[in-house]
């Protein structure tokens, strides 16, 4: 094939998409069931939550033609209460300040509203692009244990492992995309020597990429009134524990039965790493207390709760190494990420579709 892409995170969607739709054979190797990444929706019950990234952002015409591209430009809805900065001085005087800030931004002239989501979640623009590459060029549940390059043919052979035969063994590609954590491209980097040393100075910069860590959760109770206007606080305080809190219901309505009620919280990134790997009772507990001391809200009645956790949820120290992506790149090695730009969606689109843009100069 041309190009293996290994992570179907949107960075390497964006990638894949790119290049199949200038022609070139495609292949996106996925060690997980699920696409998109932290673009990722849960559904309990009757319930539909995202527990990663929560909205996105359009800032560029580029974005703007990408989902307008894969189908998408009518599937998405502003968000329908304000996200206000806490602490604040009233909550009155917080709401007019984050309508004030959409308002500002809707007047610069942004193709679509400044926070938005998909009616069916998050999900929505990872499942819409696999479409429009085609499924069959998905593999899911396909771990890849090394890189092998091949001098005389320079191409590479890439070693995978999965949960069924068919998953294992051997392909061959010319060049590959790195759509994964910096950590996570590292790691494979290191199981793939010997390498030529071009790859050096690629590997240690993957390595001083840096990522905070999240312990999310979301819990259903009986309509539950605080803050009432607000969807969602995102707290500026770095001393506080919960970084993020949001009411899914009053965020995109329709998503949760009548009558229920479903909160989401963030940890703050100290408070993540002790409870990482921890059950849910005791993420529950320790939420109780943060709740209840931080924000002073008492959790009402929970009908259920999920926990999910993000190893790599946020890039907080970047690839600074633009240079070592040359050597590499002339053996067909393109890492791409959010940890390239900044820690959001559309910073994993800018990452994938230049990937795919330079890879595809080369044919």
């Amino acid at each position: 094939m041309d190009v293996a892409i290994i992570g179907a995170g949107i960075a390497g969607l964006t990638a894949a998409f790119e290049l199949t739709r200038r022609g070139l054979d495609c292949e996106v190797l996925e060690k997980s069931r699920a696409l998109g990444g932290r673009m990722a929706t849960r559904r309990h019950d009757d319930c539909a939550f995202d527990h990663g990234a929560q909205f996105f952002t359009v800032r560029t015409p580029e974005f703007a033609a990408f989902l307008a591209d894969v189908g998408l430009a009518d599937d998405l809805v502003a968000l329908a209460a304000p996200v206000v900065e806490y602490p604040f001085k009233t909550i009155s005087e917080a709401i007019a300040a984050a309508r004030e800030e959409v308002s500002a931004a809707t007047a610069t002239g942004r193709p679509l509203p400044y926070r938005y989501n998909f009616r069916n979640g998050m999900t929505t623009l990872a499942k819409r692009v696999a479409v429009a590459i085609g499924e069959e060029r998905i593999v899911r549940e396909c771990f890849v244990d090394a890189l092998e390059w091949n001098a005389a043919t320079r191409e590479w052979t890439i070693h995978t492992r999965g949960d069924n035969t068919t998953l294992g063994g051997t392909r061959t590609a010319k060049h590959v995309v790195l759509a994964l954590p910096a950590p996570q491209a590292a790691q494979l980097l290191e199981r793939s020597r010997p390498l030529p040393g071009a790859f050096e100075d690629l590997i240690e910069g993957l390595k001083r990429v840096t990522f905070d860590p999240c312990v999310m959760f979301a819990w259903s109770s009986g309509e539950d009134m605080h803050f009432p206007g607000v969807g969602a606080l995102r707290v500026t305080d770095p001393t506080h524990s919960v970084t993020w809190l949001a009411w899914v219901d009053r965020l995109v309505p329709g998503r949760i039965p009548e009558g229920q009620s479903v909160m989401l919280a963030q940890f703050s990134p100290n408070v993540s790493r002790t409870l990482f790997d921890q059950p849910e009772a005791t993420v529950f507990r320790v939420a109780a207390t943060v709740l209840s001391q931080a924000l002073e809200i008492e959790l009402p009645t929970v009908r259920w709760i999920e926990v999910k956790q993000w190893r790599y949820a946020n890039p907080v120290v970047h690839f600074d190494a633009p240079d070592a992506l040359i050597g590499p790149a002339e053996y067909g090695i393109h890492p791409c990420g959010d940890y390239f730009v900044r820690g959001r969606v559309e910073a994993a689109f800018e990452s994938g579709r230049a990937a795919a843009l330079r890879l595809a100069a080369r044919f």
